[in-house]
């Protein structure tokens, strides 16, 4: 063959032979963000954590829990106006005395006032002033965060533009509890502290009795700006209201967002078939006058599953064992119970039965 060819096949074989680098992967079980959520994830801040799910309580039910913020910030607003209109001439009066020199009744002549009458006089405007100011650093900020947050948006702007729906989706903030920087991708306290955190807040008994709305705790904040943008990105069909199903984003400088998808995530079909069984369980002790066994069980499954040697099918037959005899010492048949509300098969918590 000549050398020409020769050079070509060699050329040849090399070329085939070529591999593009792979793209490095986060350790498990974080998960690259999906390339589809840019348009929600380009909107996120590095600084926090974030969880989405889709809210699926009646919209009827969600309208009767924010009417009760509604109500309160209302009263809380009118008491602030009318404490307004009773300390403003107060506070006037002190002004024209002090810095224009016009006499009133709110004017001190110390050098024809005994001593304990001029401090008790200081006492009593030291406090009006304390309680004013106490008043406006602790209770004003509620409604001005309620009717006119600006930074995150705030509950009324979200509910005047999206109103009430059947399906909502909440996205989750985390507060002072997470500091980015640090190594959550390893073995860390940082590593456990977003686990535990995380791990609560997507817990799907917990979840499945509340609404978004009342899901504000000492950890999470709700973003309500990105709550609007998600929605909007729905509307538009340039995202799936099933994209935000139950996940949490976090932030890493080397593999940018990351995901950790929950394993009964919220729009898939077991975190449906989880809820409606909890729901459903609940529904039906509440009907038998028996409410208490809910928590018991509850309670008999969290601790057992967080003893040594995990939660496998062993260890819950076992449970299972329990709890029929906490169900039948109060008279109700365990089986037949299990078998009205449609058996174990996709409660959380009992996978492998």
């Amino acid at each position: 063959m000549p050398p020409k060819n020769k050079a070509r096949a060699f050329k040849s074989s090399t070329a085939s032979k070529t591999t593009v680098p792979s793209t490095p992967q986060p350790p498990k079980p974080y998960l690259p963000a999906p390339k589809s959520l840019e348009p929600f994830t380009s909107k996120l801040s590095k600084n926090y954590v974030y969880i989405t799910h889709v809210d699926t309580k009646p919209a009827d039910f969600k309208k009767k829990i924010f009417a009760v913020p509604v109500l309160m910030n209302i009263v809380i607003v009118a008491l602030l106006i009318l404490r307004i209109k009773m300390i403003f001439p107060y506070y006037m009066k002190i002004v024209f005395s002090v810095m224009w020199g016009k006499t009133n009744e709110m004017t001190m002549d110390t050098s024809k006032m005994p001593t304990n009458e001029i401090l008790r006089e200081i006492w009593r405007r030291t406090m009006t002033f304390m309680a004013d100011l106490l008043i406006y650093t602790f209770i004003w900020p509620w409604p001005k965060a309620f009717f006119a947050g600006r930074k995150d948006g705030n509950p009324v702007q979200w509910r005047l533009k999206l109103g009430f729906r059947e399906k909502e989706i909440v996205v989750r903030r985390s507060r002072k509890w997470f500091v980015p920087g640090h190594d959550i991708l390893h073995e860390t306290p940082e590593q456990k502290l977003l686990f535990d955190n995380a791990g609560k807040a997507v817990d799907p008994i917990w979840m499945s009795e509340k609404t978004g709305y009342l899901m504000l705790n000492k950890e999470w904040d709700l973003d309500w700006k990105l709550m609007i943008l998600a929605t909007k990105q729905v509307d538009t069909k340039a995202l799936k209201i099933e994209d935000f199903k139950t996940t949490i984003f976090i932030h890493d400088k080397e593999f940018g967002w990351m995901v950790i998808e929950t394993a009964a995530a919220g729009g898939s079909l077991a975190e449906e078939e989880g809820r409606r069984k909890i729901v459903a369980f609940k529904d039906e002790l509440t009907a038998m006058g028996k409410e208490n066994l809910f928590f018991r069980w509850i309670e008999l499954v969290q601790y057992e599953s967080s003893q040594p040697g995990g939660f496998g099918p062993d260890r819950q037959r076992e449970t299972m064992a329990k709890a029929k005899e906490l169900f039948e010492a109060q008279g109700v048949d365990f089986d037949k119970f299990w078998a009205k509300v449609g058996g174990l098969r996709g409660m959380p918590g009992m996978d492998e039965m």
